[in-house]
């Protein structure tokens, strides 16, 4: 990480911030997404995800499942990159995955789901 600080999390960025229609795609994405926040990669899963990212629909777990398991199993950095944004998430508000979709809401409003 830079020296740079990381950009704030406010209440005007409320809205979807990872659509649905991206599927798959959308769990190495929030990790893009709060690497732009100050989340710091480890190194030992730099590779997993680039193979992940960059495996289209041909991605095979039975070949791969290291670099699955790296996203969604034990490493669990699609949660790490998650509950990060949730930390610099403004008070008040709250990150909901919802049918593939991130969001960022009001507490008011992710009790609805």
């Amino acid at each position: 990480m830079s020296d740079v600080m990381a950009p704030e999390i406010t209440p005007d960025m409320a809205g979807t911030w990872l659509d649905g229609h991206m599927g798959w795609h959308n769990a190495y994405r929030v990790v893009l997404r709060a690497e732009e926040y100050g989340f710091v990669v480890p190194e030992e899963y730099r590779d997993a995800m680039d193979a992940y990212r960059e495996s289209g629909s041909s991605f095979s777990f039975a070949e791969k499942e290291e670099h699955w398991d790296a996203i969604h199993g034990q490493g669990e950095l699609s949660d790490k990159a998650t509950e990060y944004l949730q930390d610099h998430a403004p008070e008040g508000f709250s990150f909901v995955w919802d049918m593939g979709e991130l969001i960022l809401m009001s507490y008011a409003d992710a009790d609805m789901f």
